[in-house]
């Protein structure tokens, strides 16, 4: 009896210790773990950033798009107002978030007071990697005290885009797939211009401004949807910053005489089918003139976002339809869900094609 009195007291002795070593190392675990972690951004700056990201601000209304597709419910506010037209296709309860505007640039509108009281994570900033890049960044962290990232998002580097910033929150479940699709678009792009002779191309030429005679010039960023999949910028012109573009005359298109014309709204459409002064062109005559699908952003341009993958391939569609082969209203509606998170049915998709 006293011998098994003696061995359960061993028993609970040993097992008192098990927890407690249990517990200790459980505790020594958690004190050890790191708060912060250094993310590389695209400009190859080295930045502290908290272990777990919660709160994100994007820079402007380029990252706040991308952010959006990518990450929603990680938004800390966002940079702009959606627009009536870009409310059609997102989510309500994002509508009223704080608005931080524009962080920098010659259209800086920072809320120093809103960003301070939403106390964000880390400050996004996407797009076109510029050569002060990094200097920018800098600056900009030091003037806020804030973590700052930049992740490059040009139409060739979509794909890297969202897999940076599934490192960046931790979770590439969702940014994968925006990765995924944005290089098979890319993918086919490559393919189908690849294929198509020279003397094949059709030349395009983009309407924009009020009176269609604005346009982005060849080789310039807000073009790159034309030249991917597969067209001739007919506007070979000076390369301009600004994503209004370069003014340019009547007869200068004229001469241009483009195969095919992008209107970039349903006013501009109507003027360049109903203006004699463009009847005159192949396009018009044609009838190869197009509205730009612009809900909720455009699919070519303004503002060069992810909506240009879409673009792409209604591009392609448009230029080369047997090379391309894609039901575009069908890839409307898989464009939408996934990157918006919306369901668009066939109804709803030929509106936003303009059929």
């Amino acid at each position: 009896m006293k011998l098994k009195k003696f061995l359960a007291v061993i028993l609970i002795l040993a097992l008192a210790f098990s927890a407690a070593a249990c517990g200790a190392s459980e505790r020594s675990a958690d004190e050890t773990a790191p708060d912060t972690r250094i993310f590389v951004d695209s400009a190859g700056r080295e930045v502290e950033l908290p272990a777990e990201i919660d709160a994100i601000a994007p820079s402007g209304p380029l990252a706040q798009i991308v952010l959006y597709t990518a990450c929603p419910d990680k938004l800390a506010g966002i940079a702009v107002a959606f627009s009536d037209q870009a409310k059609a296709l997102i989510d309500e309860k994002y509508w009223g978030m704080t608005q931080f505007g524009q962080f920098y640039g010659k259209n800086a509108s920072l809320n120093m007071e809103a960003l301070i009281a939403a106390a964000p994570d880390v400050i996004v900033d996407i797009g076109e990697a510029k050569d002060t890049i990094a200097q920018d960044m800098d600056g900009l962290q030091q003037q806020l005290n804030m973590p700052v990232v930049f992740i490059e998002a040009t139409l060739d580097t979509m794909d890297e885009a969202y897999e940076k910033i599934g490192e960046l929150i931790g979770d590439t479940g969702e940014t994968d797939q925006l990765a995924q699709y944005c290089k098979e678009v890319s993918e086919k792009a490559a393919k189908v211009s690849a294929s198509v002779a020279e003397e094949d191309r059709l030349r395009v030429y983009e309407a924009l401004g009020d009176a269609g005679l604005n346009t982005n010039a060849r080789g310039s960023f807000h073009a790159e949807v034309i030249e991917t999949a597969g067209g001739i910028n007919a506007a070979d012109l000076e390369v301009v910053s600004s994503g209004a573009g370069s003014e340019v005359s009547m007869e200068q298109v004229i001469g241009w005489n483009p195969d095919v014309i992008l209107a970039e709204s349903e006013e501009v459409y109507q003027m360049i089918l109903s203006d004699k002064a463009w009847s005159v062109l192949d396009a018009v005559k044609n009838g190869r003139v197009y509205k730009i699908p612009a809900s909720p952003y455009s699919a070519m341009a303004n503002p060069p976002s992810v909506n240009r993958i879409f673009g792409i391939l209604w591009l392609g569609d448009i230029l080369y339809p047997d090379q391309y082969g894609v039901d575009i209203s069908l890839e409307m509606q898989e464009f939408y869900k996934l990157f918006y998170h919306v369901d668009v049915d066939g109804a709803k998709a030929a509106e936003l094609l303009g059929e």
